[in-house]
């Protein structure tokens, strides 16, 4: 294996964990924005207010994964 191979495979790998990371930042803001939405229902509105933007938030949140591998 020459040296340009190795660069571009160590690029390559560089890529794909750039892209996961990603991936994962996306979904840890989009969790947190979620439990910022609960708490302030939780203290504009109560517990059920709480419950009900919590479920919605997860339901959103399963639709976007769901989207994002292609299963619609």
């Amino acid at each position: 294996m020459t040296n340009g191979e190795r660069r571009e495979r160590r690029e390559a790998r560089r890529r794909k964990a750039a892209n996961l990371l990603g991936l994962y930042l996306e979904d840890l803001l989009l969790l947190a924005g979620s439990g910022c939405f609960t708490a302030a229902a939780a203290l504009a509105a109560g517990c059920a207010a709480a419950l009900a933007t919590a479920g919605a938030c997860l339901t959103i949140y399963a639709l976007v994964v769901a989207r994002s591998a292609g299963r619609r």
